[in-house]
């Protein structure tokens, strides 16, 4: 049976999309992530501090990773929310869920997990992103693999400002695409995530795009590509207008290898 597997940024929803996938699909959810907070508070630490703990103790990762191994024969349609599952449970659907370190961590201070977060929004964002860098040197050294880069999934959405049905929308649709052929991947990022060369920009045919949008026609393919958490358009400018001009919730996209270079990028929600 296909699994779904769910990475994603500290703070991206994992855990409430998970839910609604779990009621949508009949599916059974497995979370390592309750699995480190229970480990946590054993030990009398934070997530954070569990996190440095885990770079010189190889053994508590070992213990979660085989957990996550032996799935991959597991019979049963699995929804499987860990950082690592996209590489030690064989065959799933690589599902990565980003969304930007501020919303992220107004979320985690919500959620008020016990040792998640700091007394402020400052402090907050400075340990979200400290622990995404321990998690990333960690798997790095332990394994010899990114798990930053979005080329390792499958499919990447923005939960930065859709809503968990939307989000656990896409996945769906996506998935059930994905399961007729496996090597298709997909993106689909919120038009504030993205930032554009600032250049002049065809009028008519954004017109013309925006009209074919509302028609349900096809329109040239957006490509991106994603630096230090930030979605750059790498072609197809007046098609991600057209998306945000139309308000449409996502703008869907490929993600391709590029750099900004001397280019100058103005982020789109900015210039609607």
């Amino acid at each position: 049976m296909d699994k779904i597997s769910l990475a994603g940024d500290l703070g991206s929803g994992k855990s409430t999309v998970a839910k609604i996938l779990i009621e949508a699909l009949g599916a059974e959810y497995y979370s390592t992530g309750s699995l480190v907070r229970q480990i946590a508070e054993r030990m009398g630490m934070t997530i954070g501090e569990l996190n440095v703990y885990m770079e010189t103790h190889p053994e508590i990762d070992t213990e979660i990773d085989d957990g996550l191994a032996s799935l991959s024969d597991d019979p049963r349609l699995l929804i499987i929310d860990s950082r690592m599952a996209w590489h030690f449970t064989k065959g799933t659907f690589k599902v990565y869920l980003s969304t930007d370190v501020e919303t992220a961590s107004l979320r985690i201070m919500g959620a008020n997990r016990s040792g998640e977060h700091a007394e402020t929004l400052e402090e907050t964002v400075a340990s979200t992103k400290a622990r995404r860098e321990s998690e990333k040197k960690r798997y790095s050294e332990q394994y010899g693999v990114d798990i930053t880069d979005l080329s390792n999934y499958s499919l990447v959405v923005d939960t930065t400002s859709a809503t968990p049905e939307e989000v656990a929308g896409v996945i769906i649709s996506c998935y059930e695409r994905w399961r007729e052929q496996r090597d298709l991947a997909f993106c689909y990022l919120a038009p504030e995530r993205l930032n554009y060369i600032d250049d002049e920009h065809d009028g008519e045919l954004l017109s013309e795009l925006s009209r074919k949008l509302e028609l349900g026609e096809d329109i040239p393919e957006v490509t991106v590509f994603e630096r230090d958490g930030e979605f750059y358009i790498d072609g197809g400018t007046e098609s991600a207008l057209a998306y945000a001009f139309n308000l449409y919730t996502y703008v869907p996209a490929r993600l391709v290898k590029s750099s900004a270079g001397d280019r100058k990028y103005v982020r789109m929600k900015n210039s609607l």
